[in-house]
């Protein structure tokens, strides 16, 4: 029958063998015990073995507990040497100088290798609590590197510090900004190291002492303090990252206003030029317009209004994309018949662009907002025709690829540089001067990658074999296939 184990037991067991007390008591014991067992074998054991075996004894005491174990143990060892396995047997008279001799040699060897041994044990241990340390630093160091922000490192840092110093817990106490850095408990219940970033104190690492008022010891200070400088360390990378950041943003911020700056100089000062220039002169009285011509200025009027129309619409439109206030309204929808409808408008604007449409008719129903994948496609087919010289062809394409619809603008215009293919779908960046294109406010594509993402697809452009750009977007497929009425498309 397998006796059952008791862990309280054991555990209570092994904290007490820990105690010095007990750790001499256990020394002394193993010396009576091979003391004993010698002596029922004296009269094969010669008094040299028996010296071997009290010192290896001894030696296995001292490396197990150490110095102050081994002690009594060695001298247990040489009275029980001399009075049993040193002539006369059974006392302890020295009949001899040799008698004296070997006794004397004994006690001192024994000494000897219960010092050394204690010194080999007491080195291993420092060399593995430095080792454990040095593991355990290396691990927080890890820990800490993966993080870019202030307010998750003063966790990471209580979590782990505990485990490497065995104290009960610790803080990381920072200081907020313009405000002093929490005093230091310097005789309490804490041991408190400061942190330091551009040479001034900017929090406190505090860990609990394990007794109150009692101050740590030079190893344990030493270690705090490598813990304290590394989060120090941290502390001004993120710090620095965030200035970082900060300093882009405001390069960027600064950069974006230029650019808009530009656009109200430009973009909307022409047709508002244009637009107050006719309007005035079709107000003057000293001027007799007949009524073609009156006509004719009236439909320029018109023209430069819808176009600062588009300018407003598009500024407005981006700024719904990026506070993420997309109207959401979502219906079944044909893409063949959408793709059909804005490709009729293009051909009617642009009378000389020659239009190939490659689209099936059974391609699946999509679930979006009619109005803004219009928007999508309309901006690329004029981007198309904008860029691409007169009268070079245009194709629209799409087909089925897993659970998606792909569509591609291809065209024969100067197609996108490699390094700003990446970059095309922000805000105002342009493949080519706007001078030598159509106007436009340089947010057409950045709208495009805005509405298609809030579908769940996804934009980008390629280079086209021969020269030329292919623009490309996917829709998913919509999970059911139920033919919505024509009344919705309109």
């Amino acid at each position: 029958m397998a006796i059952p184990r008791l862990p309280a037991f054991e555990r209570a067991v092994a904290s007490m063998v820990r105690t010095p007390l007990a750790q001499v008591v256990l020394s002394v014991a193993a010396i009576g015990l091979i003391t004993i067992l010698m002596l029922q074998q004296q009269d094969v054991i010669h008094s040299a073995t028996a010296a071997l075996i009290y010192m290896l004894v001894v030696l296995l005491s001292a490396m197990r507990f150490g110095l102050h174990a081994s002690l009594p143990g060695a001298l247990l060892a040489s009275l029980a040497f001399s009075y049993f396995f040193v002539p006369p047997y059974g006392g302890f008279a020295l009949t001899s100088l040799e008698s004296a001799v070997r006794l004397g040699f004994f006690l001192s060897v024994a000494l000897l290798v219960s010092g050394l041994a204690s010194a080999a044990r007491r080195q291993a241990l420092i060399a593995e609590r430095r080792t454990s340390e040095l593991s355990a630093l290396y691990q927080l160091s890890q820990a800490l590197s993966a993080e870019l922000t202030q307010e998750r490192i003063p966790p990471i840092v209580a979590q782990m510090t505990p485990q490497i110093l065995a104290v009960p817990s610790c803080q990381v106490l920072l200081a907020e900004a313009g405000d002093a850095p929490p005093p230091l408990d310097r005789a309490g219940e804490y041991e408190d190291v400061p942190l330091y970033a551009e040479q001034r104190q900017i929090g406190v690492l505090r860990v609990r002492r394990p007794v109150t008022g009692v101050p740590y010891n030079a190893s344990e200070h030493e270690l705090l303090a490598t813990i304290a400088a590394q989060v120090s360390l941290v502390l001004e990378r993120v710090r620095l990252s965030e200035m970082a950041g900060q300093a882009r943003a405001l390069a960027e911020s600064d950069r974006l206003k230029s650019t808009l700056l530009s656009l109200v100089s430009h973009d909307l000062r022409t047709p508002l030029a244009v637009i107050k220039g006719l309007a005035t002169s079709l107000l003057d009285p000293a001027v007799l317009w007949s009524d073609a011509q009156r006509r004719e200025l009236l439909d320029t009027i018109s023209v430069e209004t819808d176009r600062l129309n588009r300018i407003v619409g598009d500024l407005l439109e981006m700024s719904q994309i990026e506070a993420g206030a997309i109207p959401q309204s979502r219906s079944l929808h044909d893409l063949d018949e959408l793709i059909g409808t804005v490709a009729g408008e293009l051909a009617t604007r642009h009378p000389g662009t020659q239009l190939i449409l490659a689209v099936p008719d059974d391609l699946p129903w999509v679930r979006i907002s009619y109005g803004q994948i219009e928007h999508v496609l309309r901006n690329l087919l004029e981007n198309a025709a904008a860029y691409a010289p007169v009268g070079s062809l245009i194709e629209v394409a799409a087909q089925v690829e897993g659970q998606q619809i792909r569509v591609e603008v291809r065209d024969r215009g100067p197609g996108v540089p490699d390094a700003l293919r990446e970059r095309i779908f922000e805000k105002f960046v342009r493949a080519a001067a706007a001078e030598r294109h159509a106007a436009g406010t340089g947010l057409g594509l950045a709208i495009c990658k805005g509405l298609v993402e809030a579908h769940g697809g996804a934009i980008w452009v390629e280079a086209r074999p021969g020269g030329g750009a292919v623009f490309a977007f996917t829709l998913p497929v919509a999970s059911r296939q139920i033919t919505p009425p024509r009344a919705e498309i309109a």
